[in-house]
């Protein structure tokens, strides 16, 4: 069973995002998403270029090689998915791995202003 403890994390001011990335959820979502390539995704068959954009970007992050969190904007199959064009499961466990890589609140709590600079809870797994 999954432990959470809620935590007081710095806002990036430009973005509205956390300024770090639950690293905890972060690698138990991209091994999910990589399982589900690795056992659904033909190489061979890849139309939208999981293998060669998403899955560097996964091993990079098992790797603990990537400086976090990566802006929403930088990650890959956005208009793929924006557009209804993967695999429901697929896109269903993208779009988990891409809230939490780029540090995008999944809900909204508490913010805390010390010394000028914005904080906010968020819940990070143990």
């Amino acid at each position: 069973m999954k432990s959470i403890k809620r935590k007081l994390v710095k806002v990036n001011e430009q973005t509205g995002d956390y300024a770090e990335v639950d690293k905890v959820r972060l690698k138990r979502e991209t091994h999910e998403l990589m399982n589900f390539i690795q056992t659904n995704i033909a190489q061979s068959k890849d139309k939208y270029g999981v293998w060669t954009s998403l899955v560097p970007l996964c091993r990079a992050v098992l790797a603990e090689t990537i400086s976090l969190p990566v802006p929403f904007f930088e990650l890959p199959l956005r208009y793929e998915s924006r557009e209804g064009l993967l695999d429901a499961d697929f896109d269903e466990l993208l779009c988990g791995f891409t809230l939490t890589i780029s540090g995008t609140a999944r809900e909204i709590l508490d913010e805390v202003v010390i010394d000028g600079v914005r904080y906010m809870y968020a819940d990070f797994e143990e």
